[in-house]
């Protein structure tokens, strides 16, 4: 099977998270030197914290055979260099169904709990990098791993 990606916007993401794109409203506050936007998406997680940086590196073929997810915490994902496509699996009750998103620099997702997703690709680049934000421990205490049906993201 082979799945393109789709241009992320808040109406086709909102099954897996939420998709947080530069505010087309007033500023909360403003100043000559600064515009300010406040509360332009909110998450919740219980404790403290962690920041990560994940690096991808382009592949021959971008083949997505696995994907994982968090039971105890939502994760936010922000492109730092270049932009990234984002695998994702609904799971159904006769079949699951990928999806894959391209996140563009300025944007920001955040994948609700319990939702499986793979690791991020690289767009137009061998190597990029994304800040990822969870509850703090995440990596070591609520990783949970599945295979899926092979498919290739074509972009």
């Amino acid at each position: 099977m082979v799945i393109k990606p789709k241009q992320i916007t808040e109406d086709n993401f909102k099954k897996f998270g939420k998709v947080v794109k530069s505010p087309k409203s007033e500023p909360t506050a403003q100043a000559v030197d600064y515009k300010f936007w406040s509360d332009i998406a909110n998450y919740e997680i219980d404790g403290a914290t962690e920041i990560g940086i994940c690096t991808v590196y382009k592949q021959p073929k971008n083949i997505i055979n696995g994907m994982e997810r968090h039971l105890l915490t939502p994760e936010i994902l922000i492109p730092i260099d270049a932009p990234f496509v984002l695998p994702l699996l609904i799971e159904g009750e006769e079949e699951d169904a990928s999806e894959a998103f391209q996140v563009c620099i300025g944007e920001v997702v955040v994948i609700d709990i319990a939702v499986w997703h793979g690791a991020c690709l690289p767009v137009g680049k061998d190597a990029s990098s994304y800040f990822v934000i969870f509850r703090k421990g995440t990596p070591k205490e609520d990783v949970y791993k599945k295979e899926i049906t092979e498919f290739e993201l074509q972009f």
